[in-house]
C-alpha cells in the first residue's frame, strides 16, 4: 500500500481545505488503523473549518467533505456512523445542486452513496428510503449528458442497485427486472471489454437479472452468460462477481432443473477458486460458506433414495459433513476476529449438519454438536447465539427420542441395544456439557 503523507500544516482556507478533501476521496482502499484516522482527524477539520462559511464554494465543499468520511466509514464497515454523515451532508441539496452540470452530478453522487449505504446495512426498513436515494440519483442523472463515460457509469450504477432493492421487496420483479435492462443496456454502451470495472459490473447486472426472470431458460442464459464474460477474474470484484453467477447457476440447477452434479460442480468450483482468500477477507469467506452450504445440499439428494445424487453414494455423508465442518471452522476464524457477518449462512449449514449426522451417523452426533458449541473446545464457536441455541435444543431433543425408540425396539438384540444406549448417553453428556457452559455462562453476567 502506497504511504499516505498528512496533509502539511498551514493556515487554514479554502483552497487548502478542498486539497485535503480531495486527497482523501481519491484515496484507494482499504486504509490502514493510522490512515483511517488520520483521513478522519484532517477531514473533520475541514468540517469544522467550513461549518460558518457562507459562500456557495464552501458550503459544496462542506457536504462533499461530509460524503467522504461517511465513505470512508461505510467502506470500512461502519455504517452506522456512516448514516448520520451521509443525512448531514444531504441536509440541504442546494448546497451541492447549483443548477450547474457538475452541481447535479456531485449530488447525484451523494445520494447514490447513502442508498448503497442504506442497502448495505442489509435493514428491510431502509430498503425504501434506499430506493428514495437511486431514483433521486437516476433523476438528476438523466438531466445530465451520457457522452462522458462517468455519467454513464454513475447512471447504470444506480439503476443496478434499484434493480437490487427491487428484488428484495415483495411484488416489484418486474420493476426490478426493468432496472436490471436499463442498467445492463447503459453498460453495453461503455467500453467494457477494454475495462475491468465496467466488465465486473456488466457481469453483475447480467447475473443479478437472472435472479428476476420469469423463464428458467431465460434466467439460466443469464447466468451462463454472466459466467463468460470473466472466466478467468483479473482482480477481486471480478473474482467476487464471477463466484456469485456461480452459485446462482448452481442453485439454479438444483432448485429448478433437479441436477445436483452440476450444481455440485459450480460449488466445488466456487470452493477451488475462494479457498486461497477465505481467510483474508469476509466478502470471499461468505461466498465460500454458500458454495459448501450448495455441496451440502447437493450432496444431501442422496437422503432421497428415488433420486440420484453427485459423487458415489458411499462417500456423500462423509463429503456432506466435511464440508459443514471446514465452514464452521471458517466462520469460527472470523468470530476470533470480531466478525458476526458469515452466522446467518453458519446456522443454515449447522442444522444441515444436525440432520445428515442425526439421520445418517447418530453415533457421531454428540461429538459434532459438541465440537461446533462449546467455545473451550472450538474457540470462536457461538455458544450465545440465539439461532444455534435453537437449533441445538430441537436437534438434540429429536436425537435422545429416536435413539431411545431405537434401543426400545431392539430390547431382543444385547449387541443392538448396547449400541443405542451407548448414544444415549453421548447425547446425555452433551447435553450436561452445554447445561454446564450456559450455568457458568449465567453465574459470570450475574
Amino acid at each position: 500500500m502506497a504511504e499516505i503523507l498528512p496533509s502539511t500544516p498551514q493556515t487554514p482556507g479554502l483552497p487548502e481545505t478542498l486539497a485535503t478533501v480531495l486527497k482523501w476521496r481519491d484515496v484507494p482502499i482499504p486504509l490502514t488503523e493510522e490512515d483511517f484516522n488520520t483521513a478522519v482527524t484532517e477531514l473533520s477539520a475541514a468540517i469544522e473549518f467550513l461549518k460558518d462559511q457562507s459562500d456557495p464554494t464552501s458550503r459544496a465543499t462542506r457536504a462533499i467533505a461530509l460524503g467522504v468520511v461517511a465513505n470512508l466509514h461505510r467502506d470500512h464497515g461502519l455504517l452506522a456512523h456512516a448514516l448520520p454523515l451521509y443525512d448531514a451532508a444531504l441536509a440541504d441539496t442546494q448546497d451541492l445542486d447549483d443548477g450547474t452540470p457538475r452541481g447535479k452530478f456531485e449530488l447525484a453522487n451523494l445520494q447514490l452513496q447513502r442508498g448503497i449505504c442504506r442497502l448495505s446495512s442489509g435493514q428491510s426498513d431502509l430498503l425504501p428510503s434506499a430506493l428514495e436515494d437511486f431514483d433521486a440519483s437516476i433523476s438528476l442523472r438523466n438531466e445530465l449528458p451520457l457522452d462522458d463515460e462517468t455519467q454513464r457509469w454513475g447512471l447504470a450504477t444506480a439503476l443496478l442497485h434499484r434493480g437490487d432493492v427491487l428484488h428484495r421487496s415483495e411484488g416489484r420483479e418486474q420493476d426490478a427486472r426493468d432496472a436490471f435492462d436499463a442498467a445492463i443496456s447503459q453498460l453495453r454502451e461503455l467500453p467494457y471489454q477494454s475495462n475491468p470495472s465496467y466488465l465486473q459490473r456488466l457481469a453483475l447486472a447480467t447475473s443479478n437479472r437472472g435472479l428476476v426472470a420469469q423463464d428458467p431458460a431465460e434466467a439460466r442464459r443469464c447466468f451462463d452468460d454472466a459466467i463468460a464474460l470473466i472466466p478467468e477474474p483479473q482482480n477481486p470484484p471480478q473474482l467476487l462477481t464471477l463466484c456469485s453467477a456461480l452459485l446462482n447457476r448452481g442453485r439454479h440447477s438444483l432448485q429448478i432443473a433437479g441436477d445436483s452434479d452440476a450444481s455440485s460442480s459450480d460449488a466445488r468450483q466456487v470452493l477451488t477458486l475462494l479457498s486461497p482468500h477465505e481467510k483474508q477477507h469476509p466478502s470471499p469467506a461468505e461466498l465460500a460458506l454458500q458454495g459448501r452450504l450448495l455441496l451440502s445440499h447437493a450432496l444431501c439428494t442422496w437422503l432421497d433414495d428415488s433420486r440420484q445424487g453427485p459423487g458415489e453414494k458411499d462417500d456423500w455423508v462423509g463429503d456432506a459433513t466435511d464440508a459443514v465442518e471446514d465452514a464452521l471452522a471458517l466462520e469460527r476464524h472470523w468470530e476470533q476476529l470480531g466478525y458476526q457477518g458469515l452466522r446467518p449462512v453458519a446456522r443454515e449449514l449447522f442444522q444441515l449438519g444436525l440432520h445428515v449426522y442425526r439421520v445418517r451417523q447418530p453415533h457421531f452426533f454428540a461429538e459434532f454438536l459438541v465440537e461446533s458449541m462449546d467455545p473451550e473446545m472450538s474457540p470462536g464457536a457461538p455458544f450465545d447465539d440465539p439461532g444455534f441455541q435453537s437449533a441445538t435444543g430441537h436437534a438434540l431433543r429429536q436425537a435422545v427420542e429416536e435413539t431411545a425408540r431405537r434401543a426400545s425396539a431392539a430390547s431382543l438384540d444385547p449387541q443392538i441395544a448396547a449400541k443405542q444406549h451407548a448414544i444415549l448417553e453421548s447425547l446425555r453428556a452433551a447435553d450436561h456439557r452445554l447445561a454446564s457452559l450456559q450455568q457458568a455462562r449465567a453465574a459470570a453476567k450475574g
